[in-house]
């Protein structure tokens, strides 16, 4: 009777961790198919940067913003799936991270997983690099918009220069004065 029971314990247990497995492939398929969506809005943010379309780069920030959540939630499902994977290999669950967990698994499985693990990581590192060339995109085009407002900014301000003392300053220059302190 024990043996039968064990034996359906172990089967339990067996398909159990087949779901998990599942599960995880599941999980970092998402992930990797969000990862790509992230980079292409990446790139199609980099172009709206050179065509100045902020309106249209306003709307590509809010879309990456919803991705980047969807990641987190699938980042959040996966360590779920792989400490209870892991605590099912009887493992340590909060500690264990999926490479520790894949060198449990059966070998087809553990090679498709860790090459689906690799294509994120390499994602991530691109998505990453295509950030930082936006954000000096956006630090560049910052720059140009202060300098270029500085610029304005200076072209109307009144002309400073000498004038003797009880001098009325010219119309020109108190009509200017005037837009400076309007503005």
């Amino acid at each position: 009777m024990d043996k039968h029971r064990d034996a359906a314990a172990k089967r339990d247990l067996s398909s159990k961790r087949s779901e998990l497995l599942i599960n995880l492939e599941d999980l970092l398929v998402r992930e990797f198919r969000t990862l790509q969506t992230l980079i292409a809005l990446t790139k199609e943010e980099r172009s709206r940067f050179k065509s100045k379309d902020s309106a249209a780069l306003m709307e590509l920030v809010e879309q990456k913003e919803s991705i980047l959540d969807q990641i987190g939630l699938i980042e959040d499902s996966r360590r779920m799936v792989t400490q209870e994977l892991a605590r099912s290999l009887g493992m340590p669950g909060q500690s264990s991270t999926l490479r520790d967990v894949l060198s449990k698994v059966d070998p087809a499985v553990q090679d498709r997983l860790k090459r689906l693990n690799e294509g994120i990581l390499m994602l991530v590192e691109q998505a990453r690099d295509l950030n930082y060339g936006n954000r000096a995109l956006a630090a560049a085009t910052l720059e140009w918009v202060e300098l270029t407002q500085a610029f304005l900014y200076n072209c109307y301000l009144p002309q400073m220069g000498y004038r003797p003392p009880g001098a009325a300053p010219s119309l020109e220059q108190a009509t200017i004065s005037e837009i400076n302190h309007k503005a």
